[in-house]
């Protein structure tokens, strides 16, 4: 019996001994771990702020009041009083066209005074002849008749504006229908553009918009909607609009490449990140890490309006977060993270100006 107490006394002995053993393998192997580095990210304070969407159209500036002058008949101009980029009045006599018929009659008379000029030139005693003289005389009587009977048909300007094209010269044989002139008045220049059913809605007659041109692109121009057409192109399912546009400077040319943006959707005092920041996991939900304390938290969000950068948050964040935008892509939630200097509302960036989506 005692035998046996001294057996168990030792077995339990042995037993805690290990257990200590353990333990204390075990915290020295912690000790050993070495802790997570700290992950450094860049970060945006969240703040409440006006957000928009806008889509631009693009469209050709062009004269809202032009004239294209045509040849009303076939011949050739006698006269020419403009050239390009000349200041014309209504009704102003701009050139004279002569008719085909009158070419041939003024070519035919000036043709027998010339043989008949030659036929005197020829006989020394022209001077004495008086059958010579009569016929040189009436030969020219019946060429002054001929200038008198057929007149040129006048070219005359229907408005008032500059002439923008003129492909002709004195001389040019011209046809019946023929382009001779084109005149615009450049005080009245317009962008004229479709647009899609689904933006005609949102647009209003005298709503001013803003305009980009290729040709000056760090300039802004102001356009205002002068027209929105009163039927839907069944085919193209667009509307045709008209957006005049001020231009004080007379730097604007027919012709130039124009883009107008319209605002589709306006937020107010709507919290936003950068649309990069947000993680699409394959549950299909959308998570951002928000730094706290130097530690990472991921946050399930539930967003709204998308503009080209920056995406609406309608829950999961709150003002003054600050969401990681750079090195989320290594995060998980509760890791550590060295977080470099806050950019106070960086989500305001581009959004008040309206981000555009071609």
């Amino acid at each position: 019996m005692k035998t046996s107490n001294i057996v168990v006394q030792s077995t339990v002995s042995l037993l805690f001994v290990g257990l200590l053993w353990g333990c204390a393998r075990d915290e020295s192997q912690s000790q050993k771990a070495p802790k997570p580095k700290p992950v450094l990210v860049q970060v945006v304070e969240v703040q409440p702020h006006q957000l928009q969407s806008t889509v631009e159209i693009v469209g050709t500036i062009e004269p809202k009041v032009s004239a294209k002058i045509i040849a009303p008949l076939d011949g050739a101009i006698e006269e020419l009083h403009v050239k390009e980029n000349d200041l014309v009045q209504k009704n102003q006599v701009v050139g004279v066209l002569s008719s085909a018929d009158r070419l041939a009659l003024l070519g035919e008379t000036q043709a027998r005074l010339e043989r008949v000029k030659s036929k005197a030139e020829g006989n020394p005693h022209s001077n004495q002849d008086d059958a010579i003289r009569n016929e040189l005389q009436r030969a020219t009587e019946d060429r002054d008749y001929a200038q008198r009977l057929f007149l040129g048909t006048p070219i005359v300007s229907p408005i008032k504006g500059w002439v923008i094209d003129k492909p002709i010269e004195v001389g040019s044989v011209v046809s019946a229908k023929q382009l001779l002139l084109t005149i615009a008045d450049l005080n009245a220049l317009i962008i004229r553009t479709a647009v899609s059913e689904l933006l005609l809605p949102k647009l209003r007659m005298g709503q001013k918009l803003p305009v980009r041109l290729d040709a000056y692109p760090n300039q802004q121009f102001s356009g205002t909607i002068s027209l929105i057409s009163p039927q839907v192109n069944p085919v193209t399912r667009t509307g045709e609009i008209e957006v005049r546009v001020a231009d004080a400077g007379g730097r604007l040319k027919p012709g130039m490449l124009a883009a107008v943006t319209i605002v589709t959707e306006r937020r107010e005092n709507a919290l936003a990140v950068p649309s990069d920041a947000i993680i699409v996991r394959s549950d299909g939900q959308n998570v951002v890490f928000v730094a706290q304390d130097s530690v990472a938290h991921q946050r399930v969000i539930t967003t709204g309006l998308i503009t080209k950068t920056h995406t609406e948050v309608r829950e999961g964040l709150r003002p003054g977060d600050k969401v990681v935008v750079m090195g989320q892509e290594l995060l998980k939630d509760g890791i550590p993270v060295k977080m470099q200097q806050p950019k106070r509302n960086a989500a305001r960036t581009g959004d008040n100006a309206g981000e555009s989506e071609r």
